[in-house]
Order: C-alpha cells, then structure tokens, then sequence
C-alpha cells in the first residue's frame, strides 16, 4: 500500500481574503506537482482533502491529472492541528492507495507517526506544494518518494 502526503500550495494571506484560498503562485505550483504525478501514471483510490478551502483545491487541481478511483473527498483528521490518529484509522481502513491534502502541522506529525524515525534522522520539509510518498512494507513504513514544485525541473 502506498499513500501521498501533500501539502497545499502557497495560499493568500488571511487578511486578503478569509477563505484563504491559492494563490495565483500556489496553484501554478500545484499545477506542475499534479503534471509530474500525471506524468508518473499515478493512480489511487481516493484522494482526501481537509475540508479548507486551499486544500480542496489543491486536491481538485491534482484529480485533473492523476487517476482517482473515488474521486476527492472531504475528511475529518487532517487539519492543521489535528493529531495524527483519525488519519492513520484511514490509511489503515484504506483498501489501496490513496492521497491524503492537508497542513502542517499535522503531515509532519503524520509522517512521523508512520515512519518513525530516529531521533537524529531528519525527513523531507511539507514546503507548499511537497508531496511525500510512503508506502508499507513487511518492516513498516518508509518514504520512497519526495517531490516539491521547486524540485521538479
């Protein structure tokens, strides 16, 4: 099984608009992050957005070009302060691959609680745009995949 950790893109200030939706930045970013995973022949069942009106949409921006089973739908337990729990109960009750949109702080923790790693071993940064792929393995969770809108050339 494998599952993708992706942050929302770089959206507008608070002040600017409330809703905090992307920004013209944000969804260009975005853009090429789903172009590559489109690129990769990406498929899972579902992809799970926050419920926030940036991660829907960075959620929606990724299903034009990757293939999703299930569509995209809204979850509880990805907030930004959310703790990891809820999302490991659906990656465990996941029947195949699946994408998972949401904030930091929560996909640090997240990522964290899956891989665990040591104490001096650093993982990849959630920047605005990062998607982090793990996936399970007979030993437990390891990231096979990190990729970034800055990363990406």
């Amino acid at each position: 099984m494998r599952v993708y950790l992706v942050r929302h893109g770089t959206a507008v200030s608070e002040k600017e608009d409330p809703t905090r939706p992307l920004s013209a930045e944000g969804r260009r970013d975005i853009e090429h992050v789903a172009r590559t995973l489109g690129n990769m022949n990406l498929k899972v069942d579902t992809i799970y957005h926050s419920g926030k009106l940036r991660a829907e949409e960075t959620a929606l921006i990724i299903a034009g070009s990757i293939e999703a089973n299930n569509g995209v739908r809204k979850t509880s337990g990805l907030a930004p302060n959310d703790q990891p729990e809820e999302a490991l109960e659906l990656i465990d009750s996941a029947e195949g691959d699946i994408l998972l949109v949401g904030h930091l702080p929560h996909l640090d923790n997240l990522l964290r609680a899956l891989v665990r790693p040591a104490e001096s071993e650093s993982l990849p940064e959630f920047t605005a745009g990062a998607c982090i792929g793990v996936e399970k393995t007979s030993r437990g969770w390891q990231i096979f995949r990190a990729l970034g809108p800055h990363m990406i050339w």
